[in-house]
Formats: C-alpha cells, structure tokens, sequence
C-alpha cells in the first residue's frame, strides 16, 4: 500500500507543477493597490476593465483586490482596454493599456489612490459582524461576540457554540459524537482548557466535511481560527481578568504591518484554584432485586490549573501573489485535581459497617512547543491556488502522584483499621510525544463553472507513554503491571484525495470526491513484548474498502434568500488517547477507568438535508434559519463498558470496546434574529439515539438546546446572557441524567469602542452537574462529577498602539468587517 502512496503522490506532484506552468487563455492584467499617504496595500478595492468603444466602454471582466491590495484579471480580449479602480472614500484611477496578442500579461504595477477629502466627510456607513454565520457547509461563530467566555478557555466558549456539547471530561460533541477540534486547520495535542479564548478569533463548524478533510472526522470539525493582525501600522490589545477561587488570567497581543512584512504576537496567563464537588452513591442488589448493601463517597476537590500560552506568527509576501506563513508556539503549565474523598459502606439497614479516605496529591506539568512553515501561491487565472501547510510539535506531559487510602471496621467494641491498611500509592511517569503534518492542495479550475480539487496529507504521532502504578510499603515498592503501562506507540495517516466540483444551469451545484488513506497503529508494550494496534488496509487486502471515504454533495439555491443542499460522506473514528491509556483515569475507591489498547477505529456514514432561509424586512429586523436533518450510522462504534473486577466484584472497572453499532436521526435547528438593540440565537437539536451491542441495547429520545440573547442599551453598554439544556441521553447500561446552566456578562466600552470593562457570572444557578448513572440488575450506581461551578470575574481590554493607512472617518460598508471592537 505504500508504494501505491508514494506512487500517487508523484504522480500529483508531477500534474500539478505541470499545470502550475501551464499558460492561460486569453490576456491577463494584474497589479496592487495601495494608499497614496501610507503606502499601505487597499484590500477590497473594485477593478473593472473596459473595452474602448466610440460611443461607450463596455465593461468585460472585474475582480476585488485581496488584503494585500493585489488583484489578477484573465481571459482579456486583445486590444486597447481601460482599467477602472475604485475604492470608497478615495479618487478613482483610470488607466488604458494595450492587449497585443492573447495570453500576453499586462503588469500595472503599484496603483496609487488619493483619499477624496469631500467624500471621506460626507460618508459614515458603518458594518458590524453578525454573532455567527449560518450556511449549509459551516456555521461561523465570532468570538467577539460571545461576552460570556471573555477571558476564558476555549472550552467555555465552545460552550456557547450551537450544535456543540461539552461532556464531564471537557471534549466537545456534535450530534454526541466526538468533534475533531483544529487550530488553524491542523491537529493539536492541546485541550480545550489549555487554549485561551481570547486567542481565537473564530469557530468553524463543519457537521459534514468532504473528502476534502482529514476523513478522522466523525462528529465533524470544530476549527479554532486564531487572532491574526489585519491592520495597517502597529496596533494591539491587552486584558486582564480577576475573579474569584484566585480566578486570574491576562493577554497580550502586539501587532505590526507594513510593507510586506505581517506580524502577529500573542501571549496568555491564565490560572485558577476551583473548589468542585462530586459524589457516587450505589446501591448493590441479590438476585430477586433486594438491597443487600450501600456505598456513599463524597468528594472535595481543589482544580488547580495554570498555563502560559505564547505565540508568534510572520507573514511576509514573497510577491504580488505569494506569501508564506512563519508561527511558532510556547506552551506550558500545570493541571493538578488535589481531592480529598470521605466514604463509608452500610449495610441493608442504613447501619456503617465500615468507613475510609482517600486522598489524592498529584504532582504534573506540561510543555508543548509547536512550528508551523505555510506558503500560498495564487495564479492569474481566478480561482487557481496552491497551497502547502507544514507543521512539527513536541508535548510533554508528566504523570505523577500520590494516593493515601485509610479503611476502618465498625465493631460494638469501637472502630480498627482493616488489615493491610493505609495504603499508599505512587505515580511516576511521562508521556513525550511528536507530531508532524504536511499537508499540499491544489485548486484547478477546469471552467468558469467547473473545478478540480487535489490534495496530499502525511500525519505522523509518535509518544513514548509511561504510567507506573505502584503500591508503597515501609521499606519495598511493588510495581502494578495491571495499572500500569510502558509502550511506545506510532500513529500514521497518509492520503490523497480528488474532489470535482460543478455549476449547473437554474443555480444547482454539485461536489463529488474521493479520499484514500492509509492508516495504522503500532504499539509495543515493554513489559511483556506484546505488540498492538491495527493496519488499514492489512497486508492481506480483507479490509481495502475500509481505506476509501466518499463524499457528495448537492446544493439548489432558490433565489437569494433561500436555498437546499443534500450531502453524503463515509468517516472513520480512530481510537483517541483515553481509549488506549491503560493507567487508571478515575481516581476512586469503588470505580476505576483504564484504556483498552486492542479497540479498533469506528467506522461512520452520514447524510444531511439542509434548508437556509433568511428573512430581511423593511423595519431593519432580520431572520435566518438553518434546518439539518440528518441520520448517521456508527458501525463497530467505541463506547465505555462497566464490568466488575475479576479478583473483587464490588469495584466496577470501566473499559472501553467496540459495539455493534450506534445509530442517530433527527433534526437540528439554528436560528439567529436581531431587530433593533436585540439579537437573538438560538439553537436545538432533536433525534432519535439507538445504541447496540451484543449483550445490550438502549434507546432515547433525546435533544440539546441553546439561547443567547443580547442587548444594547446605548452609552457602550451591553448585556447578554446564555442558557443550555442538554436532556437525558442513553448509554450502553444506563444513561446520563440532563445538564443545565445559564451564564450572564454585561460590557461597557469606551475610548470609541476600543477598550471594555466586562462583568461576568459564570453558571448563575451553578447547576451544571454530570450525573451519571449505571442501571443493572446487581448494581444501581449514581456518581456526579463537575467541572466548574459559579464564579464571578471583571476583564478589562484596552487598546494599544495605533492604527495607520486609512483616514480616521473612513468606514466601509461591508457586514464581514466589524469597526466595533
């Protein structure tokens, strides 16, 4: 299968520099527009060219610049041709140039505008960035918009998202299948709780990706798109946020354009001590139903975190119509949950018959050191690009611990310790980890209405794992192998993918593709020389099939205002690190969670039918919805399994293992609408959840839904408040109970919007809680876990530097710019 790889890959390579070389029909003019004061590039600036005529020019082809100021405009006829730019608030420039023969090349050079003293004071259009952009392909949320995660971690804010749920471990869901999360359209090693919020400039949802994507995409991308400067000059913005439980966190980003150099740089602080609470309460049964004893643990918890977050990132534009992208990443900190449990048995009449503690100390930090090589090509005829994405980072994150477990015996003659106890364990341990991606896409336009799509991705991740569990007496250590892991496992994804895309006549579109990959797992284990893991396709060819993902798409625009589209795509889910770590994960006296490195990837089929609909009204009110229904199909999906220990039956060991099937069909609804100084948007989705194994089988009727609504009452002032409801959801013995929770943020701004003062109330009823509970015939158990609870902070933002290249009361008037922050 790796010749067959590296074949291709040649292959492609060999075409698309052909093409790159490739000569286009009919003559081309291109250049750059910049400003005549600063010199500095005019993005968006409108470029028409005419055909000179005795009586009138005919207008022939047009183009926007890019935000480099550059602009291309092919297929000319031959002749003498008058180019016509504009930009608002400046004098347009007319030029006439002369075509000799087709396919010759016209340069323009740099087009200088002078800004237009009496427009400039006569014009004040002002655009703003709507909360989120709602399309049949992606759901855009901007982050400036969402006051609630100011100052917060990526995980907050994905909170507010639509269609997104955060489960009790922090890892975001859509549609209750795990979300690939991307920074910048590339892989992390980071949680959601080691990127701050205020980095992010946007979220990207894709519920449904092509062949186009990584196909390790099941639940969909969430993309986190990260702040980059945009402005001409030196400009930046800092903030600092204090709450309660030492809640603390600052940023600060510095920004400098000018020329042909673009930097952006971004640092981030940010530190807590949370005081969570958690409990499991269980109930254990005979075999006609009675209660024949009782278990009750409650837990204390101190989550302390804190991280620093570094970033640089260069672009420098090589020319008119190439740049390439320089970004490196320092990352590092601390997560440490100090716990402190209380338990105690009863038996069936409520009488103690013996009770315990067990605390916990751990002791681990993590690095993660990142840099990331891009460089973008983009040809004279519209639309062609290439495109190469490179990236390398190292992660190291330690495992370290102490557990101290007391039991003690209730007897009429006072309480003793049990035999054999404090128990003392020890952690030691570390996972070192490499991962590098190259990624190469090319964009081929075939016709005005037709286009071809190639691309090549290698992703390599290799760590080295070790979780050590001992069990410490006075003067000996024994090592658990059973708790414990030591391997080395290497992940390999290579593919190649071919996507065509097509205009037909009446607005109907169409996109097909293909995508190959292969794919594998090797893990040795140093304990005993067992080797794990999985090849897709095997040496022996019984699971070739399992190597192609497809995806399709139909798209039917009504009229401007609303629109169908129908999709279909085969994904993969590959097993994630929880799945595979063998070390205990839950620190518990009755329940304990450790990986399963035998699981093998999940395989899913997904199809969609959307309808977009927007509503614009004389009034200035403005409605859009977005309706998806939508049925999934999870074959041989990974779910968590409970089954008691085999050497002590009251202590319930959660596993995890390759079920029969996971199928999902409903409907999910986002709506956003704003009329005067209220915005409003709203999310709910609504299926069916049906889960098979071979011993087992549970189905719900099941729905998430989401409310953010905003308000500005004038003087700077705004106000917004969000809730969430996710309802009870099956699982493979049991089910979750629902989740509710509301947060409320009221910001004042000043210095013209630049800088804020925000007020946030982090889970108002704090009643955010994940309950979950096993339901079997000898067991009835339910445990409750948390991740926040109420808090209350003030960030304040202000501006720095200044911003050069446009006059002070220029204003365009284009919804994806927003001027207010």
């Amino acid at each position: 299968m790796s010749k067959v790889y590296y074949f291709l890959l040649i292959i492609s390579l060999s075409f698309i520099s052909q093409v790159c070389r490739a000569q286009t029909a009919g003559g081309t003019v291109e250049g750059q527009v910049v400003d005549a004061s600063t010199g500095e590039p005019l993005s968006f600036s409108s470029v028409m060219v005419f055909i000179k005529g005795a009586d009138r020019d005919s207008l022939v082809s047009g183009a926007q610049t890019t935000d480099q100021g550059n602009f291309s405009v092919s297929h000319l006829p031959a002749g003498v041709l008058n180019v016509r730019i504009s930009f608002i608030g400046y004098q347009p420039h007319d030029q006439v140039i002369t075509i000799p023969t087709e396919g010759q090349k016209i340069n323009m050079g740099k087009v200088v505008l002078s800004a237009d003293t009496k427009v400039l004071k006569e014009v004040q259009v002002v655009g703003e960035k709507s909360s989120v952009e709602i399309s049949p392909e992606k759901r855009i949320f901007n982050v400036d918009k969402n006051l609630t995660s100011v100052g917060g971690t990526a995980e907050s804010l994905l909170r507010n998202v639509p269609s997104i749920t955060i489960d009790e471990n922090g890892n975001p869901n859509l549609r209750n299948m795990a979300t690939t999360i991307y920074v910048n359209g590339k892989p992390t090693q980071l949680t959601l709780a080691q990127i701050p919020a205020n980095q992010i400039a946007t979220v990207e949802v894709i519920s449904n990706p092509s062949a186009r994507y990584d196909a390790s995409t099941t639940g969909g991308i969430v993309n986190l798109v990260l702040k980059k400067n945009r402005e001409p000059g030196y400009n930046g913005i800092a903030s600092v946020g204090v709450g309660n439980n030492s809640r603390f966190d600052a940023t600060l980003n510095l920004d400098w354009k000018r020329g042909k150099w673009n930097v952006t740089t971004l640092y981030s602080l940010n530190a807590t001590r949370n005081p969570l609470t958690g409990y499991v309460r269980r109930n254990s049964m005979d075999a006609v139903g009675t209660t024949t004893d009782y278990f009750n643990q409650s837990t204390n918890i101190s989550l302390n975190n804190q991280f620093q977050n570094g970033r640089i990132v260069a672009d420098y534009n090589i020319s008119e119509h190439s740049v390439i992208t320089i970004a490196g990443t320092l990352i590092g900190g601390a997560y440490n949950t100090v716990s402190n449990q209380n338990y105690y048995y009863s038996n069936a009449e409520h009488a103690v018959t013996n009770y315990g503690t067990r605390n916990t100390t751990p002791h681990n930090d993590f690095t993660n050191k990142g840099l990331e090589l891009d460089w973008t090509r983009q040809f004279s005829r519209k639309g062609e690009e290439i495109r190469l994405r490179t990236s390398i980072t190292h992660n190291r994150v330690s495992n370290a611990g102490d557990w101290i477990t007391t039991a003690d015996t209730v007897t009429s003659t006072g309480d003793i310790p049990q035999e054999g106890y404090p128990v003392s364990n020890r952690i030691d341990g570390r996972i070192v980890g490499n991962q590098v991606l190259v990624q190469l896409d090319y964009v081929h336009p075939v016709s005005e209405t037709a286009k071809w799509e190639f691309g090549l991705r290698s992703f390599t991740y290799g760590r080295d794992q070790k979780y050590l569990f001992y069990e410490v007496h006075s003067d000996t250590s024994a090592l658990l192998q059973n708790y414990s892991q030591d391997a080395f496992i290497r992940e390999r994804v290579n593919g190649v993918y071919a996507l065509y895309s097509k205009q037909f006549a009446k607005q109907l579109s169409m996109e097909t593709g293909l995508r190959l990959e292969q794919s594998s797992l090797d893990g040795y284990s140093r304990f005993d020389g067992t080797p794990f893991g999985y090849h897709y396709p095997s040496k022996t060819g019984q699971n070739i099939f399992q190597s192609f993902f497809p995806s399709f798409s139909l798209n039917k625009k009504i009229d401007e205002t609303q629109e169908w589209n129908f999709s279909l795509s085969r994904k993969v889910g590959r097993p994630n690190f929880r799945h595979m770590f063998v070390g205990i994960q839950a620190n518990d006296r009755q329940n304990i969670t450790i990986g399963n490195p035998k699981v093998r990837p999940e395989f899913v089929n997904t199809g969609e039918l959307s309808y977009n609909k927007t509503w614009n009204r004389e009034s200035g009110s403005s409605l859009q919805w977005l309706a998806t229904a939508y049925y999934i199909y999870e074959d041989h999906t990974i779910k968590p399994f409970v089954q008691p220990l085999a050497t002590d039956s009251s202590i319930l060991v959660t596993s995890f293992q390759n079920a029969k099937a996971d199928i999902q069909y409903g409907v999910d609804n986002t709506m956003t609408y704003s009329v005067g100084r209220v915005s409003v948007l709203a999310n709910i989705n609504a299926y069916e959840m049906i889960l098979q194994s071979v011993n087992f089988s549970n189905k719900l009727p099941v729905y998430n839904a989401k409310l953010n609504v905003t308000y500005k009452f004038g003087a700077g002032i705004t106000a917004q408040i969000t809730g969430q409801r996710r309802s009870r959801g099956p699982q493979l013995q049991g089910y979750q109970k629902a989740v509710n929770g509301a947060d409320f943020s009221v910001r004042k701004a000043f210095m013209k919007n630049k800088a804020s003062v925000t007020f946030i109330v982090n889970d108002i009823f704090n009643s955010r809680r994940f309950v979950t509970i096993y339901d079997q015939p000898a067991t009835y158990q339910a445990s409750m876990s948390r991740r926040e609870i109420r808090y209350f902070k003030v960030t304040l933002q202000l501006p720095l530097g200044s911003i050069t290249g446009k006059p002070k009361e220029r204003k365009l008037d284009r919804p994806d710019i927003d001027f207010s922050n």
